[in-house]
């Protein structure tokens, strides 16, 4: 196999990502290789440096073989290396036939070139590639899938012979990780390599030739083929909760639909499921649905995907607690909350999370204890049924345990607790029964190891 790129003993202060330190990495023509950073890791060093946006500090980095001194993003663009990330790649002002078609004519930008013929190609060409977007669409109109399908069809017009997909931030779950990763195949079959960089398990793991772990900045560990063994140490790299066959805690009820596309928020979906199965919502569910963008609704609070970044950052921990639920508060003369009661709700939320009780501003808090706190000032409305939205995506594997360590704390205090969410990797340590739709429809509820059982959770 020719190789393209080649990184030896690679060292990067990190920047704040994360530092490199002694990495090695070979990437090979018609590779698909997947690296997993695990335990500070280094993943968003490492993708800047192949983006060209830093350059090692100690260490060596070959192109074909041939050493390179200086890379940088000249450099990656000249050996047609191309980097899709969350930060830049589509052009928001300019439509899909402009971001995918005017890239041919780049290196003659002065020349014009016929716009009606050029979305027609496009329009052409995305019903090809089975992607159901339009020429005339901006992209900031699209779903983070979509956006995905595009950058990765943009590559393919680019002529790029390396393609490093960073997928270090967002999420990719269901059937819209499948698509992006046949698109990924595809591409691979028509002489594209790529790197896919996460932070976290994810679909893409199952489509790679070899798979690389990233852990304190070294190449920990790699596999030429996957196995449920292998599964699970990308799943829970950290040690996780539990071990395969160790008994767990099955206390939530899940909500499974692999279909459900995330166009439609989560208060859209379950009015949908409610609407569609509306004898089988009231014995087995029961919980009322709030308006679109409201968390709680008589004795039901939904929690959205984004809880943690819903709190109020110029607010401190003590108004994001009391803020959302004024009625629910007794208020003193000229509606101000009494210091007393104030200071009890502040105390009551550090016993029961264990937070340093020094920490009193959210910017102090970090990830995991913006998304606990996003959930426990919801507690204080006293719900009898609790919904979140995929809880655990995009979470590091010590991240998850925090959250299911609370989680499981918030049902022993009689909160009934279930969760949506579009795999069902997660649900095998929470869920003893899910409930089961198809983008909605025709709702049923199963036992999770029997219609699950480990070796299809491991295939999906």
């Amino acid at each position: 196999m020719k190789e393209l790129l080649r990184i030896v003993h690679g060292c990067l202060d990190g920047i704040d990502e994360g530092e490199l330190r002694d990495y090695n990495v070979e990437i090979y023509e018609g590779d698909i290789l997947y690296i997993q950073g695990v335990e500070d890791s280094g993943i968003r060093t490492l993708a800047k440096v192949f983006a060209g946006d830093c350059a090692l500090k100690d260490g060596s980095l070959f192109l074909n073989g041939k050493k390179v001194e200086d890379y940088d993003r000249n450099t990656a663009y000249y050996y047609r290396i191309y980097t899709i990330t969350a930060e830049r790649d589509l052009v928001e002002n300019l439509s899909v036939a402009e971001n995918l078609e005017a890239v041919r004519h780049l290196p003659f930008s002065l020349r014009l070139y016929n716009r009606k013929k050029a979305e027609q190609e496009v329009n052409d060409y995305l019903e090809k590639e089975q992607v159901d977007v339009r020429a005339d669409e901006e992209p900031w109109m699209l779903s983070q899938t979509d956006r995905k399908k595009l950058s990765i069809l943009k590559a393919n017009m680019h002529g790029a012979r390396l393609v490093i997909l960073d997928a270090t931030h967002g999420f990719y779950e269901g059937k819209e990780a499948e698509e992006i990763c046949e698109l990924i195949r595809r591409a691979n079959e028509e002489g594209i390599t790529f790197v896919i960089l996460s932070r976290y398990y994810t679909m893409f793991a199952e489509i790679a030739s070899r798979i690389q772990v990233l852990a304190g900045g070294i190449d920990l560990k790699e596999w030429g083929q996957i196995d449920e063994r292998i599964r699970f140490c990308l799943r829970r790299p950290a040690g996780g909760t539990a071990a395969p066959g160790t008994e767990t805690t099955h206390s939530f009820l899940g909500i499974y639909d692999y279909e459900w596309e995330m166009e439609d928020g989560i208060w859209q979906y379950l009015s949908f499921v409610r609407r569609q199965n509306p004898l089988f919502w009231e014995k087995e569910v029961g919980a009322h649905i709030p308006e679109p963008g409201c968390s709680f609704c008589k004795d039901t609070v939904v929690i959205p995907i984004n809880s943690g970044e819903n709190l109020v950052s110029n607010l401190d921990i003590a108004d994001n607690l009391l803020l959302p639920i004024p009625r629910r508060i007794g208020r003193g003369p000229g509606g101000m909350i009494p210091a007393n009661i104030r200071r009890n709700v502040l105390e009551k939320f550090f016993r029961t999370t264990g937070f340093d009780p020094d920490r009193t501003q959210v910017g102090d808090l970090n990830r995991i204890q913006r998304k606990i706190l996003s959930i426990y000032r919801w507690e204080l409305a006293h719900p009898r049924i609790m919904i979140l939205e995929s809880p655990y995506s995009g979470l590091m594997p010590e991240e998850i345990r925090s959250l299911r360590i609370y989680l499981q704390g918030v049902a022993k205090r009689g909160i009934r607790i279930l969760y949506f969410s579009k795999t069902p990797d997660d649900m095998r340590e929470d869920c003893e029964n899910v409930i089961l739709t198809k983008n909605g429809k025709n709702a049923k509820i199963a036992t999770f190891s029997h219609f699950f059982p480990p070796h299809e959770t491991d295939r999906l």
